[in-house]
Order: structure tokens, then C-alpha cells, then sequence
């Protein structure tokens, strides 16, 4: 009888995309490889699964492993794969969450990270609170790339804006043991819009990129826009960060009859168009052993359909490791959950929207909302951890200039 074993293996690509009329090199995407290992490897392979893998985890999975195998390994291959790329992705944030019970996460805004006074100010939250994670921005809403790459699409857009490198996160993991998560705009992004107009949602009546409030959307279904997000996603893990959270991952919430796409817009095409990135990218990131997670409107909670935008609930949560849903009080409308002013009333808004998911079945630990740290006293972000806490939840924080003050968290000495 032979052993099987299923490793993944990132091997770039050269060979997509040739023809495209820009005049720039190849952008080259990782794709996963599977690779079958006969018995008398089988020794000295099991030996790196053992260094890689937390076998106490691998343990828990034999059962579906047994029934994977059994049903037939010649069709199940991939099945298998995919398993163990995500047993290994999730190893780090079992083992901190183990070790710090809970996920408790401030945003920093990458523009800032090299303001000394914004990281004094940083390194005195995580020195006396119980905040534990980071969120850092690697791709920003004006489309710049805040990290060292050798993308060519990133070299050609001239995008690049280094604010930090491997070093300085580790720097960051000596103050304190943290999980750092790398925010990655999607979908909205200037720069890209107007160098590739063509990949871009475009406006019929102005016959240009479309342009709301001053953002621009790429399609959702350009293939070359969604590789080249995800190199970005991928040379953000190998740079030292444990997850990547996607923002913007959605449609433009306008209901213009002057947006054009190249796939007709209507909810089954976005909705799959999200989906089938989330995946692939869920997939390459895993084996590149980070986590893939997605900032989400709040309402998409509330609300069965996908708000014209092509984030439904019920299937994002199956594409991705975590949502982080923004439940800002101040971002509901009046009378929401029967409150004229939902903003002040932060505990029962968050309670009532996050309950909203619960209800309609997703697994509390799927969902990692992000809090109002904005707008807001110290008491009222206070209500909004609690709100997240009481129901068992890890939470982010969100606030654009990374503004905190000690006593909106719990201090270490209480």
C-alpha cells in the first residue's frame, strides 16, 4: 500500500496575461502544486510534517482525515491539501488566542507608522492594556503600497511608499506578544483606476473610470486586478504579518445606471465574483501560513441580500477565515434597532447587529467585528468592547488617525 502525502508548494507563474497591451512585465500570481510521495519517501517527509505541523491539532482532524482517505484518495487529493494548508495557517492564532484568550486589536494607520510620537503612543497602549493585536496597513485607500516589493505593477504605478520592512514588525513583537494583521484595500484604488482604465468600473456617460465622492473601483472580476492584489497579499505574509484583512472587498454602494462591468451587475455575479477571489485567495494565503479575513459593511448582518455591493453573509463567512463587520453606531440610520440615535446607544446597536449574524447561524468565532473608536467618549468605546465581549467575540478597534487613550481599555493592573 502506498502513503500519501500532500504538500503545497508556491510555484509562480510566467505565462498569463501576455498579450495585455501594457507595456510592463509579467505579473506573476503563486499557484498551489500538489505533489504525491510514494512509501519509501514517506519516512523523512512525515519528519517536516511533524516540525510544521502542531500534531495535537492534526490529532483533532484524524476523523475527517480517516473519512477523506477512505472515500477514495485519488479524487480527494486537493480536499486534502486545502485541509492541511489550513490546519498550518491557523496554528499561530490557536496557539495566541490559547495564551491570550481573546483577539483585542487597534488600527494603525501605516501612513504613521514611523511618527514617533504615534508609535510612543502605540507602544504605550500595548505595554498597559490588554491590547494584543495590531492592524497595519500594507495597500491604503490611495492605493500606495507601504512595504518593499518588487511587484511590477507596483513598480510601473510608482505606488510605493515604504514606511516599513520585516525588521520593524518584529520590533513591535518585543514590546509585547501580538498578532499582527496586514490591511489590504481591495477594490477602491485611484492609482490603478486611472493607469489601467480598463480594469476599472467605468462610467458610460463621462467615459472614464467611475468616480464616487472621489473613490475609484476596480471590477471585482478583472482577473488582472484580483492577481495582482493578491501578490501584494502574499509578499505581505512572507514579510512577517499573521493575516491579512481584506477592506473594500465589495462593489461600490452607488445605484448609478452609468456603472459599467464587465460581468452584468446583478447579485449573482457579484456575489460570486467576490467569492471566487475570496477563496483563491484564501487558499494561497493559507499556504503561505497566514490567515485571510474580510472588513464587511455592518448592515450585511441585518441585511439577507448583499446591499447591491456583493457581500451576502451566508457566503462570504464560507470564503474567508474571519469578517470583521462595522458596526459603528454613528453609521445607522435613525431609528435603527429602535433607536433614534443609534450613536448613542453603542451597547445595544452592536448587541442587536452582531446577534443579527448569530441568528442566521454563523459561528461567533468567525466573526471579529470592528468597533467605533471615533466620535466617541471613552465610556462609549468602553460599551463597545463590551458589547463584543459579552457575546464571546474578539474586536477591533477603528480609528483613522490611530487616536487611543488608556482608559477606553482594560489596563493591565486591573
Amino acid at each position: 500500500m502506498l502513503f500519501l502525502l500532500i504538500f503545497l508548494y508556491p510555484q509562480k507563474l510566467s505565462e498569463e496575461m501576455e498579450n495585455e497591451e501594457v507595456a510592463i512585465s509579467q505579473l506573476k500570481t503563486t499557484e498551489t502544486t500538489i505533489y504525491v510521495l510514494s512509501q519509501k519517501d514517506h519516512i523523512n517527509t512525515i519528519k517536516q510534517v511533524m516540525e510544521n505541523y502542531d500534531m495535537a491539532v492534526l490529532r483533532s482532524n484524524l476523523d475527517a482525515y480517516s473519512e477523506i482517505l477512505l472515500s477514495g484518495i485519488d479524487v480527494q487529493l486537493q480536499e486534502i491539501a486545502l485541509k492541511n494548508a489550513t490546519i498550518y495557517a491557523s496554528m499561530k492564532i490557536n496557539k495566541f488566542k490559547k495564551e491570550n484568550d481573546q483577539i483585542r486589536g487597534i488600527y494603525l494607520n501605516g501612513y504613521l507608522f514611523n511618527n514617533p510620537s504615534k508609535r510612543e503612543s502605540i507602544e504605550k497602549i500595548l505595554t498597559n492594556t490588554d491590547v494584543n493585536t495590531l492592524v497595519i496597513d500594507v495597500k491604503t485607500d490611495n492605493g500606495h503600497i507601504l512595504f518593499d516589493t518588487e511587484i511590477d505593477e507596483v513598480i510601473y504605478l510608482n505606488n510605493e511608499r515604504v514606511k516599513f520592512t520585516n525588521n520593524d514588525l518584529q520590533e513591535l513583537r518585543e514590546i509585547k506578544d501580538i498578532y499582527l494583521v496586514g490591511r489590504l484595500v481591495v477594490f477602491q484604488d485611484p492609482l490603478f483606476a486611472k493607469v489601467f482604465p480598463d480594469e476599472a468600473v467605468f462610467d458610460s456617460r463621462l467615459n472614464k473610470p467611475y468616480s464616487q465622492n472621489g473613490q475609484f473601483f476596480l471590477d471585482p472580476s478583472s482577473k488582472k486586478v484580483q492577481d495582482y492584489i493578491i501578490n501584494i497579499a502574499i509578499e505581505s505574509c512572507r514579510l512577517g504579518f499573521d493575516e491579512i484583512q481584506y477592506d473594500y472587498i465589495r462593489y461600490p454602494d452607488s445605484n448609478s445606471k452609468f456603472m459599467q462591468f464587465d460581468t452584468k451587475n446583478d447579485f449573482e455575479n457579484r456575489v460570486n465574483n467576490i467569492n471566487s477571489f475570496l477563496s483563491r485567495s484564501r487558499q494561497l494565503l493559507h499556504n503561505e501560513g497566514c490567515l485571510l479575513s474580510a472588513d464587511t459593511f455592518g448592515y450585511i448582518l441585518t441585511n439577507k441580500q448583499d446591499g447591491g455591493i456583493g457581500q451576502n453573509l451566508e457566503t462570504i463567512v464560507e470564503n474567508v477565515d474571519f469578517i470583521s463587520p462595522m458596526v459603528y453606531p454613528s453609521h445607522y440610520t435613525n431609528g435603527s434597532f429602535g433607536y433614534q440615535n443609534p450613536n448613542e446607544h453603542p451597547y445595544e446597536v452592536i448587541t442587536a447587529a452582531l446577534t443579527d449574524a448569530l441568528d442566521r447561524g454563523v459561528d461567533k468565532d468567525k466573526i471579529r467585528p470592528f468597533l467605533q473608536g471615533f466620535w466617541h467618549s471613552n465610556e462609549d468605546i468602553r460599551n463597545n468592547i463590551k458589547a463584543a465581549s459579552d457575546l464571546e467575540m474578539d474586536w477591533l478597534i477603528w480609528n483613522i488617525l490611530s487616536v487611543y487613550e488608556l482608559d477606553s481599555f482594560t489596563k493591565l493592573s486591573e
